[in-house]
């Protein structure tokens, strides 16, 4: 380890930088347990069940299960942009629920 200069600010900087890297430690530690605890609590013994349009344990798993997975088919047709075919007035109207939606005002033309 390298020596430092013995004056104030420097032992000051020294001390302050070393007390920033145990809090940063701690808290990490801290929300770690904490999000432990919180994991255990809703685990709970019961099984917890997949949300939607989360991916399964993986295909493999399944090709042992019997089933195969399900392969997308694309579309042929290409999406319709609502934004094309809206008249002004109903742009217009959805803009403005937009930023209601955010608290906003629309720009006067």
């Amino acid at each position: 380890m390298p020596r430092i200069k013995e004056d104030s600010s420097t032992l000051m900087a020294d001390l302050v930088a070393r007390l920033d890297r145990l809090v940063r430690a701690a808290v990490k530690e801290g929300r770690e347990q904490a999000l432990a605890e919180v994991r255990a609590l809703v685990a709970g013994g019961a099984p917890v069940r997949r949300g939607p349009g989360r991916p399964r344990k993986s295909d493999a798993a399944a090709a042992v299960a019997g089933k195969a997975p399900k392969a997308r088919r694309k579309s042929s047709k290409p999406r319709k942009n609502w934004w094309n075919t809206a008249t002004e007035a109903e742009k217009a109207a959805r803009v403005k629920k937009m930023l209601a939606g955010r608290g906003l005002e629309p720009k006067s033309k």
